[in-house]
C-alpha cells in the first residue's frame, strides 16, 4: 500500500511538472507575438510581391515606412477588408483608393491580427537599408578587381603583329644565309653543280605557250567554279544573320525558360501575311511590374528601362501620372527578309498548315540573340513543298481535296496518284505548291 502511494505521488509530480512546462512553453510562445520571419513568409505566400515592393511602386504603392504613415489599427482594418473599410466611409481609405485609380486590394480576412502584425514587422525591418559592404561597390569604384583585363582584343592584335614580324625576320635571315653561302663558294672557287633535275628535263620539252594557257585555264575554271558556288550560296543569303537590336530581348528567356507562346507577342501570325512586331504595350503587360531589380542592386534592368524611356513612362509615379507626353518608337532591326518579288503568307503556313514557328525559324527558344536559321532561298522552299505532306483527313480546310482524293482512289485503286503505301499521300507540290504564280506574281 505504501509503495502504491509513493508511486501515485511520483506520477502526480511528473504530471504537475509536465503541465508547468506546457504552461511556460505556451506563455513564451504567446509572449513572442509578431515575428518578422513569419511575416516575410506570409508576405510571399499571400502573393503580396505581385502588387507591392518595399522601396518602389509596382502595381500598388511602396510599403516602406507604412507603419509610420498609418496607425496599426487602421492598417489591420485595411488589410483584412479594405472594401468594408471604404464602405464605412473612412476618408483615408477612399482617398487611397481614388489615388490609385480604383485598383482594389485583395481581402485578407483569413489572416489573424498577429499574422498581419508579423507582416508589418517584416516591412519595418525591410524598410531599414542594410549597412554597406565591400561587395556592394559598383563597377565605377576604384576597388573593383581588374583581373582578366590583360586578355583583350588589343592584346591579341599585338601578339599577332609580333608573330608576323618574327616570320618576316626569319624569312630575311634564311635568304641572307643562302646568299652568304653562295658568296663564300664563289670566293673560294668552288664550282656549282648546274646538272638539271629529271623534272626540269621533262618541263623543258613542253611548249611554254601551251603550258601558260593550260595554267591560266585551270586557274580560271577554278575561280569561276568558286564564284558560281559563292553566288548561289552566299549572295543575298543571310543565314546566321543576328544583328544587335536596340533592346537585348532574349528569346531563350521568354520563349524558352518562361515558356511564353510565340503567338502572345506575334499576335497576327494566324490571320495575317505578317507575324507582326509586338507593340511596347504588349511588353508592359508584364514589365509594368517585372523590373528585374534583384539582379541590378535594386535598380531597374537597363533593357527594361529602355522600354520605359521609349514610352516616356515613370514607374515611380502613381498610375494616372506614369505616362509622359513624349513616347518614341523602338527601331527594331529586321532579321528575316525575302526579296520583293516573293510572296509569303504566315497565316497560310501557321494557321492553315499548322506548322510550328521552329520549322522555319529554328529553335528560337534556345536563342539568346535571335538569328536567321534557314537560307530562305527558293530551293529551300521548293524542297519543303516537295516533302511536306498535307493532312487532308484532319484539316477541314482541305475537305474538298480530301473528297477528290477518295473518289480517285475508289476509281483507280492502287494506280491513283493520291495513294502511296496504302494511304492517302498528297504533298504541297501536288496541289500547286510548285507553281511560279503562287509565290511570284
Amino acid at each position: 500500500m505504501t509503495k502504491l502511494k509513493a508511486k501515485s505521488k511520483k506520477t502526480m509530480k511528473r504530471m504537475l511538472l509536465a503541465v508547468a512546462f506546457l504552461a511556460v512553453f505556451n506563455f513564451s510562445a504567446l509572449a513572442e507575438g509578431p515575428n518578422a520571419a513569419e511575416g516575410k513568409e506570409l508576405f510571399e505566400q499571400q502573393g503580396c510581391p505581385a502588387c507591392h515592393a518595399i522601396d518602389r511602386i509596382v502595381v500598388g504603392p511602396a510599403l516602406k515606412d507604412v507603419t509610420k504613415r498609418r496607425s496599426e489599427e487602421w492598417l489591420l482594418k485595411w488589410i483584412k477588408n479594405n472594401v468594408k473599410l471604404r464602405q464605412s466611409g473612412d476618408a483615408d481609405a477612399n482617398q487611397l483608393y481614388a489615388d490609385w485609380g480604383g485598383a482594389a486590394m485583395n481581402v485578407y480576412e483569413n489572416l489573424s491580427d498577429d499574422q498581419i502584425k508579423s507582416i508589418l514587422l517584416y516591412i519595418d525591418e525591410a524598410s531599414v537599408p542594410p549597412p554597406a559592404t565591400e561587395g556592394d561597390k559598383k563597377d565605377g569604384d576604384v576597388s573593383v578587381d581588374q583581373e582578366g583585363s590583360f586578355y583583350s582584343k588589343t592584346t591579341l592584335y599585338i601578339l599577332v603583329s609580333i608573330g608576323l614580324v618574327l616570320l618576316i625576320l626569319a624569312y630575311v635571315l634564311y635568304r641572307l644565309k643562302n646568299s652568304m653561302q653562295k658568296l663564300v663558294k664563289d670566293t673560294e672557287g668552288v664550282s656549282v653543280d648546274e646538272k638539271p633535275s629529271a623534272l626540269r628535263k621533262k618541263l623543258s620539252k613542253i611548249n611554254p605557250t601551251i603550258a601558260t594557257l593550260g595554267v591560266i585555264s585551270v586557274i580560271g575554271l577554278s575561280l569561276g567554279a568558286y564564284g558560281f558556288y559563292f553566288g548561289v550560296t552566299e549572295v543575298g543569303v543571310q543565314r546566321g544573320y543576328a544583328p544587335t537590336q536596340p533592346i537585348a530581348f532574349s528569346h531563350a528567356l521568354h520563349a524558352g525558360e518562361l515558356n511564353v507562346d510565340c503567338r502572345y507577342c506575334h499576335s497576327t501570325v494566324d490571320h495575317s501575311k505578317s507575324a507582326s512586331i509586338p507593340s511596347l504595350n504588349t511588353c508592359m503587360n508584364c514589365h509594368a511590374g517585372v523590373q528585374a531589380r534583384e539582379k541590378y542592386n535594386g535598380e531597374i534592368s537597363p533593357e527594361i528601362q529602355k522600354i520605359y524611356t521609349a514610352l516616356d513612362y515613370n514607374p515611380d509615379e502613381m498610375p494616372d501620372k506614369r505616362y509622359g507626353p513624349n513616347p518614341t518608337n523602338i527601331k527594331w532591326v529586321r532579321i528575316h527578309n525575302l526579296p520583293d518579288l516573293s510572296y509569303f503568307n504566315h497565316a497560310q503556313h501557321a494557321n492553315v498548315a499548322g506548322l510550328e514557328c521552329q520549322q522555319c525559324h529554328g529553335p528560337v527558344q534556345e536563342m539568346e540573340v535571335l538569328q536567321q536559321h534557314a537560307t530562305l532561298q527558293m530551293g529551300w522552299c521548293i524542297d519543303c513543298h516537295r516533302k511536306t505532306e498535307v493532312d487532308v483527313e484532319n484539316n477541314d480546310y482541305y475537305e474538298k481535296l480530301h473528297a477528290v482524293a477518295k473518289k480517285d482512289i475508289e476509281k483507280n485503286g492502287d494506280k491513283s496518284k493520291y495513294l502511296k503505301d496504302g494511304k492517302i499521300n498528297i504533298t504541297i507540290a501536288n496541289i500547286g505548291g510548285l507553281e511560279c504564280s503562287k509565290c511570284h506574281y
